[in-house]
């Protein structure tokens, strides 16, 4: 055999591997002795692998009054394009009005025609129809299809849709752009109505991979149900990823459905100054009782974060930030920066300050590393370290920033004492909420 005809054959034999479960749908099934009992509806599969394997088959009769059936898969002889074909008999089916056990995953009524989200190209789509492989005896999700001819094959004019593209257009994108994506990107949606939350716990690194304002807009795509049902479904780190990267409005309503616990586990963990712009916009009676939730220890900070309007440098800053007594040396610096734990991303810089926390200088990351480890932390400063204070305006810390190409600015108090820093991301969401509101104001005086 020659090598075209081989590929040939190989290509062959993948395409009897794959198969979609649209096709499979309404197909007839029949017993151990060839009589028909029903048609293929649905396909449960086990939702603790990668890729779910096929669990059972969930078969349908009768019109009007339905009735449904549930067949172990290993009570199935054969499957594929023309039906089922069952190892059982007819008389040991049980048919039921009910098959909706929620506790189980199954294609059409939990995938197909469903949202789900694409981890990898980082948004919500639409199932239209899922490609299956044939795996030994079983089935397994392979990929889902989203394509246009996808949907016209779930709703059966795949033939004649094609037909018809032919005719006027043979070289059509639709007759060979596929659009699967892999199972392992999806994060299905499919929501319990009694508990809302996602029946299956897929694994979450695809979704702790994706960068939080990202996440923060797939989020949004997504109806409040399926909003509070992936919420729930996420850890804490992905929760404070979301939390920080939608607005009031979804915060609100986030919070709304979830426990005491839950909402102190979740805001401990947010960085204050998320925080604190969330916790000013709520009516003062359900700050309070928020803040009574916190520890103690960052409930004063919030507290005191509160106190300071929201466009002055008190109001903008951050209690997060890295500080060490002067006497320090480098490598206990540096031994202990790697075990500090941290809401946020902290900023580049180290702080040094006295026994009574006043600010002395600033160091960064990088001169800490170059340094010599036996020397105290002091040696490696910066010259000169520029600072605000509490009431300095958004302005004031814009200008120091720009000038001196900060990424991160302390932030003192009248005695010196350093209070928290201000970080580049903080100041620039100032920035364009100012620049908006004075946009809006343009155009309503040219309007006028």
């Amino acid at each position: 055999m020659n090598l075209f005809n081989q590929n040939f054959q190989k290509n062959i034999s993948a395409a009897k591997m794959f198969i979609f479960f649209s096709r499979l749908m309404d197909k007839p099934v029949f017993d151990k002795e060839g009589r028909g009992v029903g048609e293929i509806y649905d396909i449960i599969v086990k939702p603790s692998q990668v890729y779910p394997i096929s669990d059972g088959l969930i078969i349908r009769k009768g019109f009007p009054n339905r009735k449904y059936a549930m067949i172990a898969w290993q009570d199935i002889e054969r499957l594929d394009k023309n039906g089922a074909k069952l190892k059982i008999g007819k008389s040991q089916l049980v048919f039921n009005q009910i098959h909706d056990e929620k506790k189980e995953l199954t294609l059409r009524r939990d995938i197909l025609d469903q949202q789900v989200v694409d981890t990898y190209n980082h948004k919500v789509i639409r199932v239209n129809d899922i490609q299956l492989l044939t795996v030994e005896q079983a089935l397994m999700i392979a990929h889902v299809d989203i394509s246009t001819r996808g949907l016209f094959r779930r709703l059966g004019f795949e033939k004649s849709v094609d037909l018809t593209v032919r005719l006027f257009n043979p070289k059509a994108k639709y007759l060979s752009d596929e659009r699967l994506i892999s199972w392992k990107y999806i994060q299905p949606l499919t929501i319990n109505p009694v508990s809302m939350t996602i029946k299956i716990d897929v694994p979450q690194r695809n979704l702790a991979n994706i960068p939080a304002a990202d996440l923060g807009d797939i989020f949004l795509d997504l109806n409040i149900n399926h909003q509070i049902a992936l919420f729930k479904s996420l850890n804490l780190a992905n929760k404070t990823k979301i939390f920080t990267n939608v607005d009031f409005k979804t915060q609100r309503s986030i919070l709304n459905e979830m426990s005491d616990l839950e909402i102190s586990e979740l805001l401990n963990n947010i960085p204050s100054d998320e925080a604190t712009d969330f916790l000013e916009k709520l009516p003062s009676e359900k700050t309070k009782h928020i803040l009574s939730l916190i520890e103690n220890k960052y409930s004063k900070r919030l507290s005191q974060l509160l106190g300071y309007s929201g466009d002055s440098a008190g109001g903008l800053m951050t209690t997060e930030y890295i500080a060490f007594a002067k006497e320090t040396t480098v490598q206990s610096a540096l031994e202990q920066i790697r075990v500090l734990k941290f809401k946020s991303e902290p900023a580049q810089f180290i702080y040094i300050v006295d026994e009574t926390s006043h600010l002395i200088s600033a160091t960064n990351f990088r001169r800490l590393i170059l340094a010599n480890p036996q020397e105290p932390i002091s040696n490696s400063a910066f010259p000169k370290t520029y600072f605000v204070h509490l009431d300095s305006s958004v302005k004031e810390v814009a200008y120091l920033m720009e000038k001196y190409k900060y990424f991160a600015i302390p932030v003192v108090n009248e005695d010196h004492v350093l209070q928290g820093i201000i970080t580049a991301d903080d100041i620039l969401s100032q920035l364009i909420a100012f620049a908006w509101r004075r946009l809006k104001k343009i155009k309503i005086i040219q309007k006028t």
